[in-house]
């Protein structure tokens, strides 16, 4: 009887720890899109147990700087930066996708539309948006983007 006790108990902690790691990660999932604005589309996959989901054939658009039209992509989040005044640290990595350069990352590049070998984004979410990005890196055979350590200060809204 005791026996079956603690295995309840430990397939309670299994179901809590399973609960809160799932609704973590699917919070920053919706946050992600709210914070930056964004709308993504594609299959989430949460991970269990790890502060990072997927999405497989993802799409998104960032503002006035990139649009991800094909791909997938993997987001995985510090946990302890949560609580954080700067915001939460996420990084977004993706192989072999389809993206669009706008804006001024277009004009600079010389680029609109490219496959893409690799990319990472390194960015801070606030609490009202982009806090920072430490670095945006995106590999091609048509072109080389990077971008580091790029703070951007916040001001509250009125």
């Amino acid at each position: 009887m005791k026996t079956l006790k603690q295995l309840a108990a430990m397939l309670g902690v299994f179901l809590i720890l399973t609960a809160v790691s799932l609704g973590l990660n699917f919070w920053v999932y919706q946050e992600l899109q709210a914070r930056l604005k964004i709308r993504m589309g594609g299959k989430y996959i949460p991970a269990v147990f790890f502060p990072s989901f997927e999405v497989r054939q993802g799409t998104f658009t960032w503002d006035d700087r990139v649009q991800l039209l094909d791909g997938n992509f993997k987001v995985t989040f510090d946990p302890l930066t949560l609580v954080s005044q700067r915001g939460i640290r996420i990084i977004l990595t993706s192989n072999a996708s389809k993206i669009r350069l706008l804006g001024s990352w277009a004009q600079q590049q010389g680029v609109e539309h490219a496959a893409v070998d690799s990319m990472v984004v390194d960015i801070v979410l606030g609490r009202h948006g982009l806090a920072g990005i430490n670095e945006v890196e995106v590999r091609s055979q048509s072109f080389q983007f990077s971008l580091k350590n790029a703070d951007k200060i916040v001001t509250p809204k009125p």
